[in-house]
C-alpha cells in the first residue's frame, strides 16, 4: 500500500519530462523585389536551456528544412529569394531535441517592383510671383520604400529640368529656373532611383511671372 501511494509523487516528479521551446517570434525584412535576397530572423527560449533547430515557412510552398542547432535565446538568420510579387505571409517552428512548436504568428511581407514615391509639394524659397528673368528656386524631397537613393527633376512649366544626382531618401533637393516669358506656371517634380524606376509627378505649386517693363508702362 505504502508503495502504491508513492506512485503519484514520482510521476509528478519525473513525469514532467522535457518541454518543448517556445512558439518562435519571426522578424526581417518587409518588402523587397522578386530577385532580392530577404533576411528574416526567429528566436525561441527554451526553458530546459536546450538547444533549439529552427524551420521556415516562406508562404511560396517553398521550406527552409530543419536548421542546424543554435543556442536558448539565440536568433536564427535565414535568406529567401522570391520569384513572384505578392503579399507573402512568413511563419516558423522551433523545436529541440525531443519536442517540437507549433508555427508561428505568420510575418507579413510585400514582394513587387518598388520604385520610389512621389516627391512632397514643391516649395518656393522666395515670392510667388518674380520678374522675367530672376532666378526662381524650389525645394522639395522623396522616399523609398526600400530605403534607396534617388534622383530629382522638376517640371518648371515652360521646360521639364535635367535630373539632379542621387541623394539619400527624404533629403532636399533644391532646383532653379530662370523665366524668360510672363504667365502662372505650374512647378512639379518627380524622382528616379538607379534602377530608373520612376514615381508619378508631385502636385503643382504656382508660380506667377511677370514682365515689369510691361507694367511699369501701363501704370
Amino acid at each position: 500500500m505504502r508503495f502504491i501511494l508513492l506512485l503519484p509523487v514520482l510521476v509528478m516528479f519525473f513525469g514532467c519530462g522535457n518541454n518543448p521551446p517556445s512558439v518562435p517570434i519571426v522578424m526581417g525584412a518587409v518588402c523587397g523585389r522578386p530577385g532580392d535576397s530577404l533576411w528574416f530572423n526567429a528566436r525561441s527560449v527554451d526553458h530546459e536551456s536546450d538547444s533549439i533547430a529552427y524551420l521556415f515557412d516562406w508562404g511560396d510552398e517553398k521550406e527552409t528544412g530543419w536548421s542546424c542547432w543554435y543556442p536558448s535565446g539565440d536568433e536564427c538568420r535565414a535568406v529567401h529569394v522570391f520569384q513572384d510579387s505578392g503579399l507573402l505571409m512568413i511563419k516558423a517552428k522551433a523545436k529541440d531535441a525531443g519536442h517540437e512548436t507549433g508555427w508561428s504568428e505568420e510575418f507579413p511581407v510585400r514582394v513587387r517592383d518598388f520604385g520610389p514615391c512621389v516627391p512632397s509639394h514643391p516649395s518656393g524659397s522666395g515670392p510667388d510671383t518674380v520678374p522675367i528673368g530672376d532666378k526662381v528656386s524650389f525645394v522639395t524631397a522623396a522616399s523609398h520604400p526600400l530605403g534607396e537613393y534617388v534622383a530629382i527633376q522638376f517640371d518648371w512649366g515652360d521646360t521639364v529640368g535635367t535630373w539632379s544626382g542621387f541623394v539619400a531618401p527624404k533629403s532636399i533637393v533644391r532646383g532653379c529656373h530662370v523665366y524668360y516669358g510672363g504667365g502662372v506656371f505650374a512647378v512639379k517634380a518627380r524622382a528616379k532611383d538607379r534602377l530608373e524606376h520612376l514615381s508619378g509627378w508631385s502636385k503643382p505649386e504656382s508660380i506667377w511671372v511677370i514682365d515689369t517693363f510691361w507694367n511699369m508702362g501701363n501704370r
